[in-house]
């Protein structure tokens, strides 16, 4: 019986074990599938251009019409943050890469520049808890020193400031990290495993910032929608080929459901609802981007290909909507409304006919 029992108790704990590996994963692949049918924004898009690895310094021009842009509200100012927080993100766990390296600093020049010019650009900050991956970057051993010295002079900036009083995250922040041990400069990837105090690491090695940013030769208030700097054939092949994977995977989806063996095929249901609708946002994507693609024959080839699967596929989804009839959601609700119709047209043919009959009777009654 002993034995028994531990085999029972054994065995339990071992599908104890597999059920929750099993709810790990499904989360982790429903995260990742989020990721991958999410489109990327257009603040993604340009926040990419702006701190793209192949940049040697700044785009000055880009970064101010960034500005002007969030300003003008052509630009969601949130999404923006949230697009440079995952940068600092993304570099924090890829340190020794050189392009991370440059990515970052990039990121960081971007911010401060946001900061310096635009209006509510400091809440996003603070309530994108931006703050809290610029430290972890700052206390990272991986970390640029250059990078790191840079991060520490933006803090500091921030929590001295008497502007920012009305936000005390950004003076807390300063405050911890002042008496936290930051690691020693780094170079070329090579991390050193000594500490420095955050005063000493400040004034050591200055790098001056410019008086003012350079601002390019443009109407900062007068931006137009055909001067928006991003646009499809603008993009790159990294870019593009997002794209198409994101069209790719959506038409994989719904095709799987299409093709499911499940009858009746669930044309109705939510899932093939939202994939068909992504199929339909990709459409004129795909079209565009083979338009714009002329040095390139493998990223032509695939962008006609997935144009033309992506349109066989919503014109079976077309036809199987037709056999299958209208949703019985939809046919359910207006039911009622034709049956209120009739009624009220049904009651005003009876006044009708009551005033007629009225109007003949007076009439009658009348003395010669």
């Amino acid at each position: 019986m002993d034995k028994l029992d531990k085999l029972k108790l054994a065995s339990s704990s071992f599908s104890d074990r597999i059920l929750t590996n099993g709810a790990q994963i499904q989360r982790l692949v429903t995260t990742k599938m989020k990721q991958i049918l999410t489109p990327p924004t257009p603040e993604s898009k340009i926040v990419d251009e702006a701190t793209s690895d192949t940049l040697q310094d700044p785009n000055w021009s880009l970064n101010t019409r960034i500005c002007a842009m969030i300003n003008t509200q052509q630009l969601n100012g949130t999404e923006v943050v949230k697009a440079i927080k995952k940068k600092i993100c993304l570099n924090n766990n890829n340190n020794n890469n050189h392009k991370s390296v440059v990515s970052q600093r990039l990121s960081l020049d971007l911010l401060e520049m946001l900061t310096s010019n635009c209006d509510k650009v400091f809440s996003e900050v603070a309530s994108e808890k931006v703050l809290d991956d610029m430290v972890a970057m700052v206390k990272d051993v991986g970390t640029d020193d250059g990078n790191r010295r840079k991060a520490v002079r933006m803090i500091r900036a921030w929590g001295e400031s008497d502007e920012l009083m009305y936000l005390p995250v950004f003076r807390q922040t300063h405050m911890n990290l002042k008496t936290s041990e930051i690691p020693t400069g780094s170079q070329s990837g090579n991390p050193s495993h000594g500490h420095q105090s955050m005063e000493s690491l400040v004034y050591q090695q200055p790098m001056p910032a410019p008086d003012r940013y350079p601002l390019p030769d443009i109407d900062l208030m007068g931006l137009e929608d055909d001067t928006v700097p991003y646009t499809y054939g603008g993009q790159s092949v990294e870019q593009k080929k997002e794209l198409l994977l994101v069209g790719r995977n959506s038409l994989e989806l719904l095709s799987s459901i299409l093709h499911s063996g499940m009858e009746p095929i669930p044309i109705n249901d939510e899932l093939t609802v939202s994939m068909l609708e992504k199929c339909k946002e990709s459409l004129p994507v795909v079209q565009r981007i083979a338009e714009t693609t002329t040095d390139d024959d493998a990223l032509l080839f695939e962008a006609l290909n997935l144009h033309d699967e992506l349109e066989q596929v919503i014109s079976r989804c077309s036809e199987i909507k037709e056999k299958a009839g209208p949703d019985p959601s939809e046919t359910d609700t207006t039911k009622p409304t034709e049956t209120t119709l009739t009624s009220e047209v049904k009651v005003k043919e009876e006044s009708q006919t009551s005033a007629t009959s009225k109007v003949e009777n007076s009439e009658q009654e009348k003395p010669v």
